[in-house]
This record gives C-alpha cells, structure tokens and sequence, in this order.
C-alpha cells in the first residue's frame, strides 16, 4: 500500500509511515500524526514500461513468497512516480522439456501483474541449469518498447534463480546484455549471482540483487526506489544513461 501523505510505498499492516509519521489505523483509513502535510510531488512526465520475467521451474517454488512481494513493491513502487505504468508478465521454464515462456500480462496495471504473478505455479525443470537467458531474451525481444525515451522508459526485472544454459543462437550472455543496453532498456536480475548471470548484467549495464525468499521492507523498497531513480535519471537526460556499474546488494 501507499502512503496517502508521502507516496511512501508501504507493507500492508504497518501502523506507522516511517518517512512522514502518517498513522493508519485498523479500519483502513488513517490519522494523521502532524496537521501539516508535505506537497505532493509531482509524477515523471513519462511513461513507464516494466517487463517481470520469472523462472517458474520448481527450483523457484521456495522463491515464491518472496517473488511476489518484491513484484508488489517494485510495480506499486513505480507506479507513484510515473505518470502511467504499464506491465508485462513472463514466466519461463525448461525448454529441454517443451516449458516454453509464457506470457501471463499484457501491458496491464500493476495490480494485474500483482494478481497473476500471485497464480503462477512453479514446477517442472529439475536440471541445476535452467533457460534464463532464453526467457529474458523472449521478453526483450517480444516487448514493443517505445521507441522514444522521451514519452516513455522501458525496464526489464528478472527473477532467477541457480544457473542458466547458454542460448540456443550461440550469442553469449554479454551479447545479449549488450543488445538490451544499446536499446535503451534497463536490466535488473533478482537472483542467485553466477558468473554467467554477472556477464549478462555488466553487458547491460544492470544491477543484481541477491534473491531471498523473506525479503524485508526497507530491502524491497529499496529495489523499487532504484529502478525508479535509474528510470527518472534516463528521462530527466532524453537518453539512454546506463548505470555506470553493476552491484550487489542483498534482497
């Protein structure tokens, strides 16, 4: 939830905003802790195009609760700062066993996603490697991203979890970072850190976040408040501005 003061992203059941001090109470209103609030800050003058892709194998399955509170965080994140959000869910599996990706959301609202990211089963697979680079390739390449950074930013978010198999093409994981990067696209891997997975980051110039099933608030907040900040820093130039270096930090 949000905060109604700040924009504050918020868990549901906190009592207390921790940035402006704006009280909830139990019945789903709220009092306020001061009578002055702060202005409201105004949204990015974009649009924001965020792609979730998610390893559904059934190595994920222990992942689950953590994938979607950091999907509710990230996309309601988001959603307080740009003008328009829309998002798309994919889920990959295992190929060598005919799990191809599927497309779950089509530029639906966060709350779309949060709801069909919430009735993904995880299961299948079962190889220590899984198709991860296969399945943020069909989300880069299917997605229609605006073609101007102007109007609107495009941000892929990937969930993975161990190792992935090398592209079917031969094209390495740098290569494909590296396509994602020149489209101006901006990368982000909620996952088990390999070096395969690094390569394809750094080629993207993305960021990594260690994936945990029990995230905390202030960590997923975090990532929201990354994406946001990276998403507005590319708008604010006209450009695509990718991020100087990629970095660990623990979700």
């Amino acid at each position: 939830m949000l905060c109604p003061s700040c924009q504050q992203v918020a868990m549901d059941g906190s009592e207390v905003c921790e940035k402006c001090g704006w009280r909830f109470n139990s019945g789903g209103g709220a009092t306020a802790r001061t009578i002055v609030r702060p202005a409201a800050r105004p949204k990015m003058p974009c649009e924001v195009e965020l792609v979730l892709d998610v390893d559904r194998t059934g190595s994920s399955n222990e992942f689950k609760s953590g994938i979607e509170k950091a999907v509710e965080i990230i996309a309601k994140g988001i959603a307080a700062k740009a003008r328009k959000v829309t998002v798309t869910v994919v889920t990959h599996g295992d190929e060598d066993l005919d799990e191809h990706p599927v497309v779950h959301t089509v530029a639906g609202t966060p709350e779309q996603a949060v709801t069909d990211v919430k009735s993904i089963t995880f299961a299948g697979g079962g190889d220590p490697e899984e198709h991860h680079l296969s399945g943020i390739e069909y989300a880069f390449t299917t997605t229609p991203w605006t073609q101007d950074p102007r109007k609107a930013r495009g941000a892929l978010v990937a969930f993975l979890t161990d190792d992935t198999k090398p592209l079917r093409s031969g094209k390495s994981a740098r290569q494909l970072g590296e396509e994602i990067r020149s489209r101006g696209v901006l990368l982000y891997l909620v996952c088990q850190e390999t070096p395969t997975l690094r390569e394809l980051a750094e080629g993207a110039g993305g960021v990594i976040f260690s994936i945990s099933n029990d995230p905390s608030r202030e960590e997923l907040t975090r990532i929201s408040s990354q994406v946001a900040a990276s998403i507005t820093a590319t708008v604010g130039a006209g450009a695509t501005v990718p991020l100087s270096a990629t970095v660990a930090a623990r979700v």
